[in-house]
């Protein structure tokens, strides 16, 4: 299969307008970088129907000089604050770790890629082979990377988020520079008003970039998710968790295993309903038709040689004769034969 600027290829996977929608369960913080629960996580999004799972690369020296900075999230105990320096250098594996990650997700069968937001992270990420690269929200302008990752010609699904259609429009730049065609614009967003989460940007970034788009899901709910799959994405992020109480970040905001199973089943039948871009009865419409359609038949009993006029003359269910739309044709026509009242009047009978 010959692949172009609108179907990209990641692992065995081909994402397009023409394939099953890419569905990445995301565990890049509610794995809480524990290994047993990373394995338990893989193993639930196989099982759901997932096509990948998410993680990312931590390297906090590499990406803060200013070490002060809190971070505060919510938890089903209420909100906690941490040191996000010292809180993200706990959120990592080793290198050999990564690799264990990789060769499990393997044998399941199930892709895995990561975000990379430093140097480091393109180290590890070739390291132990991943197929394709996420890049945040939060790194547009630092082009050093993006020069990096786009050079290496594998897929980039890229966040949008924060930025405006100049600053992707630069990042686009760069990997077309770097002939890098294999891109996918994920729409995000970091508020909880409707009225600003803009889901029109996908199909805009679709026209607007001729590249595949997508839609990373900021918590449990689905509404959004669902109008994503409606506006042409291609690729769907979801939070996954193994339990809304464990400890740490984005757990609370995340799906638990039964409910990313059934979130799962549902994309995939909202993308099977979306059909073509045509009036395309299904079958039940039309053997619902075949009862509830009319036909041509008349009204009382007639004689032969009856002139037929429009009180003769009555459309009525089912479907199984002339059409009613043709009544102007008999009337003042000479009647051929006797019928009786509600049988079907057909072109010989005149």
């Amino acid at each position: 299969m010959n692949i172009s600027i609108n179907e990209i290829k990641i692992g065995k996977k081909y994402l397009g307008q023409n394939h099953p929608i890419f569905i990445t369960a995301e565990i890049g913080v509610t794995c809480n970088y524990d290994m047993k629960i990373t394995k338990e996580l893989i193993d639930v999004a196989k099982t759901a129907g997932a096509d990948a799972v998410k993680l990312i690369f931590w390297f906090p020296e590499e990406i803060m000089s200013d070490k002060t900075i809190t971070y505060s999230y919510d938890t089903i105990n209420g909100k906690v604050s941490e040191n996000m320096f010292e809180m993200l250098n706990e959120l990592r594996f080793s290198l050999d770790e990564w690799h264990e990650i990789k060769e499990y997700a393997d044998k399941q069968d199930i892709i895995v890629f990561s975000t990379v937001n430093s140097p480091s992270g393109i180290k590890y990420a070739e390291a132990i082979e991943l197929e394709a690269y996420k890049l945040s929200s939060w790194d547009y302008n630092y082009l050093p990377l993006w020069e990096k990752i786009s050079k290496l010609n594998k897929p980039m699904i890229i966040d949008t988020g924060p930025v405006n259609t100049l600053e992707v429009a630069k990042v686009m730049q760069l990997m077309k520079d770097a002939k890098n065609d294999k891109s996918i614009l994920v729409h995000c967003f970091h508020t909880n008003n409707h009225s600003e989460m803009n889901m029109n940007a996908i199909p805009f970034m679709r026209k607007a970039f001729n590249t595949l788009v997508g839609y990373s899901s900021r918590n449990q709910e689905s509404e959004t998710d669902f109008m994503a799959v409606a506006l042409g994405s291609v690729y769907i992020e979801k939070r996954l968790t193994l339990s809304t109480k464990l400890p740490g970040h984005h757990h609370i905001i995340s799906m638990e295993p039964n409910e990313f199973t059934d979130y799962v089943k549902m994309i995939r039948n909202a993308q099977s309903s979306l059909g073509i871009k045509s009036l395309n009865p299904s079958d039940g419409d039309l053997q619902e038709r075949k009862k509830a359609f009319r036909h041509l038949v008349v009204t009382s009993d007639l004689k032969k040689g009856t002139i037929l006029s429009y009180d003769d003359l009555e459309g009525k269910r089912p479907e199984n004769g002339l059409s009613p739309e043709y009544m102007d044709y008999f009337i003042g026509k000479e009647l051929k034969r006797d019928l009786n009242y509600n049988d079907s009047i057909d072109w010989d009978d005149i």
